[in-house]
């Protein structure tokens, strides 16, 4: 008893260790700090059709409390969850992979990466944590996918409940930013190598499977039922979020040639394509000036296409809804609503003539995300993104060829599902920015140091090549 409780002592003072460490660097942040408006934040705090529920409820809520000081309110709670994320985060891992104290304070180091390098390496140099926009929260709560998965994984029941509480964590982050949808999809794979592993009957693994697809289907209907919901409250719109559309349509009106309006059969959309790209070809927005290889081809699709999307596209596209639909700026809402069905509309018309450019296009946007998810974007790291992916693929392969059941290697597997998730997801939409893909970094260095550690073990003949906890 005497042993246990001096264990257990050790273990609070260390866990209390790592929380000092949080709410030291965050405290910091936000006292020497202040709000930071960006070009989003108007959207949410309007709480309007094209962004997700949860951030527009909480600039709601905090104005509610204050309406001359919710800005400071809602970079407080930021900061505030950005503590408690992160010290359950690094805790959960450590108690999961029994680290050491050593090890387990580098992953408390490693945890802080993103709010390190976007404030120094970002082309905006902002405080996540102080900025008014959902990666202020996001970057903070998105591990929480990691451990979720991982404790589905290692469940070993494929709808159990860290399963079912795993979806609905995801639901969660998907209603704060719609891009966290593609995690869906990664539970959907964890729950298939769940089920497989468990070797039943085949009616009862049908029957299984069945449910599981039934179950990430649900979750789908859900989300788009709550998002619709929202806005029916806010605007008295039964509609899912806005913009999606328009800014698939962007990517596709990049690499569009004016012959591809050809192809439209209406005459009045037509003439809108044909002055979009004339205006983006005389702006010189549009692929074909794009010069030198990958990297340099990627840079200039995003310097064009916030310009495509919301001086060309957007401002000409409320004409023509004016002209058709009898809809204006005075109806906002509806307004975007009905831009977004009328880019849409032209994109599917356009996409199947430029369908190889946009595939070359979107190589090189996730290109530049497959770096910027590991390093940041220079000739130099270039080099080292490919090398430090050859690395933690190999070094998986080598932990699961020397131990089937690897939690190290499981947990990079996991990692890199969700780096090809997230980039491939924002390429198809819009362009792979930092912010967009800063979420894995730390995860990945993370993962690579929990296979260092345990093939350590291994070589020194460790059973599982990580050490006892000591906290």
């Amino acid at each position: 008893m005497k042993g246990t409780f001096i264990g257990d002592c050790r273990k609070n003072r260390f866990n209390l260790l790592i929380f000092i460490i949080y709410a030291a660097f965050f405290c910091f942040t936000l006292v020497t700090g202040s709000p930071i408006y960006v070009n989003d934040t108007f959207q949410y705090d309007n709480q309007m059709v094209m962004r997700e529920p949860v951030y527009g409820l909480l600039m709601h809520i905090t104005r509610l409390i204050s309406p001359q000081n919710y800005y400071w309110y809602v970079i407080a709670i930021q900061n505030i969850i950005a503590i408690a994320a992160n010290t359950i985060i690094t805790i959960s891992i450590s108690r999961k992979f029994s680290l050491n104290k050593a090890v387990s304070l580098l992953v408390a180091v490693i945890q802080l990466a993103p709010y390190i390098l976007t404030y120094f390496f970002s082309e905006t140099h902002v405080v996540l944590t102080n900025s008014l926009m959902t990666e202020g929260i996001l970057v903070s709560v998105y591990p929480l996918a990691f451990i979720c998965l991982l404790n589905a994984l290692h469940s070993r029941n494929p709808l159990g409940r860290e399963s079912i509480a795993a979806i609905f964590i995801l639901l969660m982050l998907s209603l704060i930013r719609g891009q966290m949808m593609f995690l869906f999809v990664e539970w959907l794979l964890v729950a298939f190598v769940v089920l497989l592993e468990r070797k039943n009957k085949l009616k009862k693994t049908v029957m299984q499977m069945l449910a599981v697809i039934l179950t990430f289907i649900s979750v789908f209907a859900l989300r788009s039922l709550i998002v619709r919901s929202y806005n029916y409250c806010e605007s008295g719109m039964f509609v899912d979020t806005a913009s999606g559309k328009t800014t698939f349509a962007t990517n596709v009106l990049y690499v569009s040639d004016r012959e591809d309006g050809r192809s439209i059969k209406d005459e009045k959309l037509r003439e809108l394509f044909y002055k979009i790209y004339d205006e983006a070809d005389e702006g010189k927005k549009n692929y074909k000036y794009a010069k030198g290889g990958i990297i340099s081809r990627a840079l200039y699709h995003e310097t064009s296409h916030d310009t495509i999307k919301y001086a060309y596209l957007i401002e000409n596209a409320k004409q023509y809804v004016g002209e058709t639909k009898g809809i204006y700026v005075d109806q906002y809402n509806e307004l975007i609503v009905e831009i977004d069905e009328v880019a849409l509309e032209m994109a599917l018309y356009i996409l199947p003539g430029a369908f190889i450019r946009y595939l070359k296009n979107y190589i090189s946007i996730i290109t530049f995300g497959f770096i910027r998810s590991v390093a940041y974007v220079n000739s130099v790291f270039i080099a080292y993104a490919a090398f430090i992916y050859i690395m933690a693929v190999t070094l998986t392969v080598v932990l699961f060829i020397k131990n089937r059941n690897s939690k190290s290697a499981a947990a990079m597997t996991i990692v890199l599902i969700m780096i090809i998730g997230n980039v491939c997801a924002t390429g198809l939409m819009i362009n792979c920015l930092s912010r967009y893909m800063v979420y894995n970094i730390a995860l990945f260095y993370i993962a690579g140091l929990l296979e260092l550690v345990e093939l350590a073990g291994l070589k020194s003949g460790g059973k599982n090549g990580i050490q006892k906890s000591e906290i």
